[in-house]
């Protein structure tokens, strides 16, 4: 991922502002959606340690909950998203959540010609960002009813080490 700052974040010091100030026992601070991708897992949870949070899991993240493939205007996966609206609903029930985080990541296989075939086998840094953006934009959208705090993210793990980076897509 090119490195160029203009959307690059410092993930660490957004998740200590996600904190709510109060403590109530079943109070989340934010709901999470991330990819199934097992490279990640431990790094999130590490990442998400002190953060008291929901987390829904679908592959491809954003692009799991809307499953919207052009030039389809419905989910390919309608219980998909279903799921993760229904998860939501009761995670603003239960745990008064206010906030949803999405992580998307590079090198998503629901993005490519084995998942849903939005990305070719070897994509250009730009066709993945603009790829995952849209489906950020369309889970965005889907959400304004709901007066939630949403953000996401397109993370990436460089090859010459094992730190994350973060492109920031979009916050509303």
């Amino acid at each position: 991922m090119p490195n160029n700052g203009v959307h690059m974040v410092d993930f660490d010091a957004y998740l200590k502002k996600l904190a709510v100030d109060s403590d109530p026992d079943h109070e989340a601070d934010v709901l999470l959606l991330t990819c199934m991708d097992f490279r990640f897992f431990i790094k999130i949870a590490e990442m998400m340690k002190g953060i008291k949070y929901d987390h829904v899991i679908l592959a491809g993240a954003a692009l799991g909950a809307m499953t919207i493939v052009p030039p389809k205007d419905e989910p390919l996966k309608p219980d998909w998203h279903t799921t993760f609206f229904d998860h939501l609903d009761l995670a603003i029930k239960l745990h008064s959540v206010k906030k949803v985080v999405v992580l998307e990541h590079r090198d998503c296989g629901a993005y490519g010609p084995k998942g849903f075939g939005l990305l070719p086998a070897d994509p250009t840094d730009e066709q993945e960002r603009k790829a995952h953006e849209h489906q950020v934009d369309l889970l965005s959208a889907k959400l304004r009813p709901y007066d939630l705090y949403f953000c996401s993210f397109l993370m990436d793990v460089p090859a010459e080490s094992d730190v994350l980076t973060f492109d920031q897509l979009v916050c509303t």
